[in-house]
């Protein structure tokens, strides 16, 4: 093993939260040379990945066709034909737990071929799988988790069963611990971490999510060209997020119901909620002022360009996009839906806070700041003040600080 080489481990490059931060740190990190590892190689994010990291993908499954081929032919060909003809595969992919412990053993010898003492995975399937690595597969390695989400209010919220949170409960319990240092990006993360799973207060540290201050504004300075960018007659509100439940967009929309004419909303971002929130739209007949863009690589050409922004989310972790408003110098409206929210809107001196779950609120909290430029602009100074504490060198030297302790 070389002390050195770290394997970062995360599902996909999507463009998400977690994946965002992941990428600054293979990024930027100089003290160590990174090496990614990936459940699923893909992702638009992958574009941005340095190319001098090395990139590989896990098999997930021993009884793949790829997989099949590298092992000895007549044994598992014949292995995957009886649990073909048996339904055992679909039931293990259903239950899970096999494919759990088979990714913790191809994460392990991905480790041991990369020559990594040292594994840094992200959101919770990952963190688990990586921990999976450590107690059954190599106990030299050591693990750090990153937790960016309040993960009983996660669960509370998920679609899954009743069972199932039961289950992933009980494994987060099990396994978070067991890592060698987690990183909580918010001190509620942290408070949740112990009172929720249990987990020992001297094992979590708190980094918060780094923020590249120089490359959002560079970025934001680039031109749109949706009309309503640079019409002085409307006053713009933009969010930005994957389109799933979680996220409240549906609030949003309805709230919009409640504004004047020349209030317009833009949505960013792409997922699972999309033709639902179409049709919403088209529903409540407010086409003319609602739009979503969809995933767009460059979100703050847009965010720079609006009055104001507006995360309507019903949980979070202490989610990015609010620092990227920040740096830009825009004014915030956010639920108050976590301890991290709050963290980072500095207890609604740097943002304005309104109850999660509620449109009615949402249009108030948005009538309030569209109709008032004093207080906007001061949210706008406080947060601007707030967001240099977040900036990507002073996060980046944490976090390479943590990973020389361990190692």
């Amino acid at each position: 093993m070389v002390p050195n080489k770290v394997l970062f481990f995360i599902p996909t490059l999507e463009a998400g939260g977690a994946e965002r931060v992941c990428l600054h740190y293979m990024n930027h990190i100089e003290a160590f040379q990174p090496v990614l590892l990936l459940q699923f190689e893909r992702g638009p994010l992958l574009s941005k990945l340095k190319p001098t990291v090395p990139l590989s993908e896990i098999c997930r499954s021993p009884f793949s066709k790829a997989q099949v081929a590298r092992s000895h032919p007549p044994f598992w060909v014949k292995i995957r034909q009886v649990l073909n003809a048996t339904k055992l595969c679909q039931w293990l992919r259903n239950i899970q737990l096999f494919y759990l412990l088979w990714q913790a053993h191809q994460l392990a010898r991905s480790a041991q071929e990369h020559s990594c003492l040292l594994i840094v995975s992200f959101i919770t399937m990952s963190n688990i799988v990586a921990i999976f690595a450590k107690m059954l597969f190599c106990r030299r390695l050591k693990i750090v988790i990153n937790v960016h989400d309040v993960t009983s209010r996660i669960l509370k919220h998920s679609q899954l069963k009743s069972y199932e949170r039961f289950l992933l409960r009980r494994l987060i319990r099990h396994c978070y611990p067991r890592a060698d240092m987690i990183v909580a990006i918010a001190q509620g993360i942290k408070r949740d971490l112990i009172e929720s799973f249990g987990v020992s207060a001297e094992k979590i540290t708190v980094i918060h999510n780094p923020i590249d201050i120089k490359n959002v504004r560079q970025q934001a300075i680039e031109p749109t060209v949706h009309p309503w960018s640079d019409n002085p007659s409307d006053l713009l509100i933009v969010a930005v997020g994957r389109l799933v439940q979680l996220k409240g967009y549906d609030l949003l929309i309805r709230a919009m119901e409640q504004l004047p004419s020349n209030v317009r909303l833009m949505i960013v971002g792409d997922g699972e909620e999309r033709v639902a929130l179409e049709n919403l739209i088209a529903e409540l007949g407010i086409a003319e002022r609602v739009v979503l863009l969809g995933f767009q690589e460059n979100p703050w050409r847009y965010m720079a360009r609006a009055d104001l922004f507006v995360l309507s989310s019903l949980t979070e972790g202490m989610p990015n996009v609010i620092g990227e408003a920040m740096a830009l110098g825009l004014p915030i409206l956010a639920t108050d839906c976590s301890p991290g929210v709050r963290e980072y809107l500095d207890n609604g001196r740097a943002g304005l806070l309104v109850p999660p779950g509620d449109s009615s609120a949402l249009a108030q909290g948005i009538a309030q700041l569209l109709s008032d430029e004093p207080l906007r602009q001061e949210l706008a100074r406080r947060g601007r003040e707030r967001i240099a504490q977040f900036d990507l060198p002073t996060a980046v030297r944490a976090y390479e600080d943590l990973l020389r302790r361990l190692l």
